[in-house]
């Protein structure tokens, strides 16, 4: 069952995403795509969609006048939250909202997108093998993945010459300012780290995503035509606020921490607690930044032969 508190974790770090998406990156998919599809509609598929935000965001960017969008995420409570979120999406931009059996339409300012939301598994979709899709997202979810077996089956869902565009992949770097122990919080985000890599007996994805992902890439036979970093960058204001819901993002990044280390038998919790309550404090008093290295990439597939 999803909890409500990380419904508000995917809410509140949109605001956070849009400012750490290497727009280059993007740039260089809008403009290839607009020149090899020439107006017609765009079939995307998104895996683990979450709240439908991406949806929002390259609806406002103007990726494509038209579209059928296909977007999956395997927690049936996250798909009802987004149905709900794009309806709410449409009505504060003025847009057409219909929904047609399993359909929904969004429409307006010269654009139609016809899209799905479906409460499914990549990899139960990726047994098809069905290349049927000019467009594959994966947005901040391919560090939850083993490479090497979900990498293949994604690409295979593309059409030949189809494109790719996977977003904020971690890739080995966590900093708080102002230091604060920073011998301990050294080995904390090591271990962290660490429990990225263990996730699943070493197949639920890796702390160092970013850089594998390119190497696949090119080993799977695609086309990398841009790349670049999309750090999530978090700072306070001059009032020592944050924007939006970002405080309660950065809290929620300290509950990630504080849970992958909970079960370290050998670590001293009591240091951990006094550490986790500073940096909470810090938060609260306006004064923390947060920085996360990741990754963007674009390309297309190879037309096989």
């Amino acid at each position: 069952m999803i909890r409500q508190d990380f419904c508000r974790y995917l809410s509140a770090k949109k605001t956070v995403d849009d400012r750490s998406l290497n727009r280059w990156v993007y740039q260089t998919l809008r403009t290839t795509l607009a020149a090899q599809t020439h107006g017609r509609p765009l079939a995307i598929l998104e895996i683990g969609c979450g709240l439908g935000t991406m949806i929002e965001r390259l609806w406002d960017w103007g990726l494509t006048p038209r579209a059928v969008y296909t977007a999956i995420d395997r927690e049936a409570a996250l798909i009802a939250a987004a149905r709900l979120r794009l309806q709410e999406f449409a009505a504060r931009r003025g847009l057409h909202f219909e929904a047609q059996a399993a359909t929904l339409v969004l429409s307006g300012q010269g654009r139609e997108w016809q899209i799905q939301l479906r409460p499914e598994d990549f990899f139960a979709l990726a047994v098809e093998s069905n290349p049927r899709f000019d467009l594959v997202l994966a947005h901040a979810v391919l560090d939850l993945f083993d490479l090497d077996e979900s990498l293949p089956r994604l690409l295979s869902l593309l059409r030949p010459g189809g494109f790719y565009y996977f977003t904020l992949n971690f890739d080995g770097l966590t900093s708080f300012q102002p230091p604060y122990d920073p011998e301990f919080e050294a080995e904390v985000l090591n271990l962290y780290h660490q429990s990225m890599d263990r996730r699943q007996g070493g197949k639920g994805g890796h702390s160092q995503t970013g850089r594998r992902l390119l190497q696949g890439l090119i080993q799977n036979r695609t086309e990398i035509l841009a790349a670049g970093s999309s750090d999530w960058l978090v700072w306070p204001t001059a009032a020592h606020t944050y924007p939006a819901e970002e405080a309660f993002f950065l809290q929620y990044i300290l509950d990630f921490i504080a849970a992958a280390l909970i079960a370290q038998t050998s670590f001293d919790h009591d240091r951990l607690k006094a550490w986790l309550g500073r940096r909470r404090d810090q938060i609260a008093a306006g004064t923390l930044v947060f920085l996360a290295h990741q990754v963007d990439v674009c390309g297309r597939r190879l037309d096989v032969g």
